[in-house]
């Protein structure tokens, strides 16, 4: 296998990136709107550095100074994508929010492997097309009503995913484990930093010892061990997504794995589809044709 044709084993890798992305969106989606979406990224992402921060420590791999400054500036990117993606997904239509992002955060990691590999050839630049086109039809439904501050959200959360497509590659070529540890460290201490500001601003005047407004209200524990367990699984689905997006992108070209990894809504579209009984339409049906035709043309 060579990065100019990548093997069956970084093309799966890959797609398995973009099913837990897609799976990790949309439990996202629902957390955020069970909470602010800092806190989903501040529990799930502290969850997640714990154990890469264990297992990093148990293997015993050496440090590098490239995987700390680049890993804590994907983690910064990415945090922030994350927040921006979670309020858009919590604003409006999960499909159109996760098409948009998704379309967006091709765009720079395609280009900056051109400048550094060279073009990507005819038939895998037609694969990349069809894959941006699929995500777009896979994701967005006829008669949306799409909130304008959510699609802007969406755009700047693409943009930053982007980004942080690019930083990750660099990251992993010394260590993948410690690449996304530090990704985490930046990751969570975004998170926390935005829970504590929506914290402060949200904080109700009242007079000493007097209880916690919610604290008491039925069903408010049950509420948090909801959300608690969400994020739990956005943590190990999102970190899970990343690990083989850098696998992927170590064993192929950065366009190939990115766009590969990009078609994480089509698996946000069918879990809305299976779990919250939103409508589907023929577009999306020849959307995911769309996606398989994107992949095989990418592969050759």
């Amino acid at each position: 296998m060579t990065a100019s044709h990548p093997g069956g084993q970084a093309v799966l890798l890959g797609l398995a990136s973009s099913a837990l992305w897609g799976s990790a969106d949309f439990s996202g989606g629902l957390a955020a709107r069970r909470t602010e979406p800092a806190f989903v990224i501040a529990i799930a992402h502290a969850l997640s550095l714990a154990i890469l921060l264990a297992a990093a420590i148990a293997r015993h791999d050496p440090l590098h100074t490239s995987e700390i400054v680049y890993g804590l500036l994907s983690g910064l990117v990415g945090g922030l994508g994350l927040i921006a993606l979670y309020n858009a997904l919590a604003l409006g239509s999960m499909g159109l929010t996760a098409a948009v992002c998704g379309v967006v955060s091709t765009i720079f990691p395609v280009v900056a492997s051109w400048l550094r590999e060279g073009h990507a050839g005819g038939t895998r630049l037609a694969g990349f097309a069809i894959a941006g086109l699929a995500i777009w039809l896979i994701a967005y439904t006829p008669g949306d009503k799409p909130h304008p501050r959510g699609l802007g959200l969406a755009v700047v959360a693409g943009i930053f995913f982007g980004t942080m497509l690019i930083l990750m590659r660099i990251a992993a070529a010394q260590s993948v484990l410690w690449a996304l540890t530090w990704t985490r460290v930046a990751s969570t201490t975004v998170g926390v930093a935005a829970s504590l500001v929506m914290l402060l601003r949200s904080r109700p005047q009242r007079s000493p010892g007097s209880p916690v407004p919610g604290s008491t209200l039925p069903g408010a524990k049950s509420h948090w061990r909801i959300v608690l367990l969400l994020a739990a699984l956005v943590g190990l689905l999102d970190t899970s997504g990343n690990l083989l997006y850098m696998l992927a992108a170590l064993a192929c070209r950065l366009d190939v794995a990115a766009v590969l990894s990009a078609l994480y809504p089509g698996i946000t579209m069918l879990l809305a589809l299976l779990l919250l009984k939103e409508r589907t339409t023929r577009s999306q049906g020849a959307g995911m044709v769309l996606a398989l035709v994107a992949v095989a043309l990418i592969a050759i």
